[in-house]
């Protein structure tokens, strides 16, 4: 849950990786944000796959970071996804955790499908939650290489106007066919009061869910159906709360 700026896309050369990486340094020290280069991300075993080169930065201490990675052609690139193409073990583990993953969402599926229908933004939250397939096989992977994606939500409006500047800069200057989705939709807007009633109104919802799972928790223990039916039930008793 949360605003998140997500981008993939290809440089226009790739030779404009060292030009990138020099720029985006100096941008990043002229800000006040930490960067680490490649080199710098692979010794210090942030990324533990070969091949790539960049620089990430670190706008601020709630943002997650923005990467600026690529591969040999090029490609923004995920390392983490990136890293699972050539890692069995860890791809294997990763493979189980997201089949648990889906049987537990499977499961609150069949929950939510015998509840109400989801009220509108306007209402109370409701804990839904779709049908996902089996565990994915290496085809997930290599398309997770080409999605990179950062969440801006705990670290305010600012920080956030600032990564969709750098990404535009970018965009313009590097890649032109950069694809940026942002959740809030500032970067195709420039909406700024938009933005602010966007995080405000995630972090409305983040508070009142939370409050929602641990009201529901301390009745003490139950079956998971249980404990969504009552996690929706505490939901809807905090709908004027929205307003």
């Amino acid at each position: 849950m949360g605003i998140s700026i997500a981008y993939s896309g290809k440089l226009r050369d790739p030779a404009l990786v060292p030009e990138l990486v020099d720029d985006l340094a100096a941008k990043a020290e002229s800000a006040g944000w930490l960067h680490k280069t490649m080199k710098e991300l692979v010794a210090e075993k942030r990324v533990t796959c070969a091949g790539l080169e960049g620089i990430t930065l670190y706008p601020h201490r709630e943002c997650e970071p923005v990467h600026f990675h690529f591969d040999e052609e090029g490609t923004f690139t995920n390392h983490y996804y990136h890293a699972l193409l050539s890692n069995t073990e860890m791809a294997d583990m990763m493979r189980q955790a997201l089949a648990e993953s889906a049987a537990l969402t499977r499961k609150l599926t069949r929950s939510s499908e015998r509840s109400p229908t989801e009220p509108g933004r306007g209402g109370a939250p409701r804990i839904t939650v779709p049908e996902l397939p089996e565990a994915p096989g290496t085809d997930f992977f290599k398309q997770g290489s080409r999605y990179n994606w950062t969440k801006t939500q705990f670290a305010g409006p600012k920080v956030h106007v600032a990564v969709c500047a750098i990404l535009r800069y970018v965009k313009e200057r590097y890649a032109p066919d950069l694809e940026v989705k942002d959740d809030s939709g500032y970067f195709e807007t420039g909406d700024y009061a938009k933005l602010e009633a966007e995080l405000a109104y995630i972090d409305r919802l983040a508070s009142l869910t939370t409050d929602a799972v641990q009201a529901a928790a301390s009745k003490g223990p139950m079956t998971l159906d249980a404990l969504v039916n009552r996690i929706n039930e505490e939901l809807a008793q905090a709908k004027n709360k929205l307003h």
